[in-house]
């Protein structure tokens, strides 16, 4: 991870020594959210001298070796290689737990929706027992803006509003799954006291993303580097949100410090594009500068959502503090550099 990334999710009053001398575990940890959290920890862990014991988990040896490297030499760092659609197995104390795993690309909508309902809910399910069994102080996680389903309206969505979700659709395999898993939180917490905090999130990226998972933003980035034509199937009105994956990252350390047992909506308004926009932003950025927009009303059989997506009103984790410090052209630029 650069440095440059470092300093924005360590630039907030956070007390890192909460974690000293604790273990700390992270799952998903080769995920583009994952990853920036176990670099983090590492990094601070260092800097603070805490006596971590940091454990990431993930399916894949290879890629965490390609991702840390060196990382995973460090006396304090481990790592558990296994699918959390298993129950996980581990000898000592776990303190805190940052879940992030699970599949969240579009295209695992379409071609994997079953492994995509299960491994949120059987997953998230391993890692509350996980947290039960050995007391864990607090659980965070990973949720996304989908919860909110169709929500009508020009008003910013708060975290106590709720829209209707059609679920008899192959494509709520992912939302209707991370309901579900929060509402795990909220009995959690109601029968075995289990202290719990996360994020809803939107258009969220950085490097480490997918170019492949069929997020109209990844599609555009990868027409750029291809030298290709960015071709929209729609009119392109739709606007959306994009946030630096460090400044969501900010966000998460914050709210598992100073927050609430409750969800967050975590979102740099600040960033706000028309797909259109977008477009054309990311169409300026390329190397070549022969990249164009062009218009193609067929969307064809597309995991895109069939439904707006809700803008969400970010003023509870504003209160704790919490600003986007990047801007939407340096998302994108910084975003394509990491593939350059």
């Amino acid at each position: 991870m650069e440095r440059r990334d470092l300093n924005i999710i360590c630039d907030n009053a956070v007390n890192w020594r909460m974690y000293q001398d604790k273990t700390v575990f992270v799952t998903g940890a080769t995920g583009r959210i994952g990853m920036y959290i176990l670099e983090t920890l590492v990094d601070v862990d260092i800097k603070y001298n805490l006596n971590m014991r940091i454990v990431g988990i993930c399916r894949n040896p290879e890629k965490a070796k390609k991702i840390f490297g060196n990382t995973l030499d460090f006396p304090n760092v481990a790592f558990i290689y296994d699918d959390i659609n298993e129950p996980v197995e581990y000898v000592g104390k776990i303190d805190y737990i940052f879940h992030t795993a699970g599949p969240a690309a579009p295209i695992d909508y379409k071609t994997s929706s079953v492994n995509t309902l299960w491994a949120h809910v059987n997953g998230t399910h391993n890692m509350l027992e996980c947290a039960r069994l050995h007391n864990t102080k607090r659980f965070f996680y990973v949720s996304t803006v989908e919860v909110y389903g169709d929500c009508r309206g020009d008003s910013e969505i708060t975290e106590k509003d709720m829209g209707p979700l059609q679920h008899l659709n192959y494509r709520a395999c992912y939302p209707e799954a991370k309901r579900l898993c929060e509402t795990m939180l909220t009995t959690y917490k109601q029968d075995y006291g289990l202290s719990f905090c996360g994020v809803r999130m939107s258009h969220t990226l950085g490097p480490g993303i997918s170019l492949t998972d069929g997020r109209g933003f990844a599609e555009f980035l990868k027409d750029v580097l291809d030298g290709e034509d960015i071709v929209l199937h729609s009119d392109g009105s739709a606007v959306r949100p994009y946030t630096y994956v460090a400044d969501a990252v900010n966000a998460m350390f914050l709210i598992m410090d100073k927050g609430e047992d409750a969800m967050y909506n975590v979102a740099a308004n600040e960033n706000l594009l028309s797909i259109r926009e977008l477009a054309e932003l990311i169409a300026s950025l390329s190397p070549t500068g022969k990249t164009k927009v062009r218009f193609d009303g067929e969307a064809g059989n597309l995991p895109y959502l069939p439904y707006k997506l809700a803008i969400m009103d970010t003023s509870k984790i504003r209160e704790l503090g919490w600003r986007p410090q990047v801007d939407v052209r340096h998302v994108f630029e910084w975003t394509l550099e990491s593939f350059l």
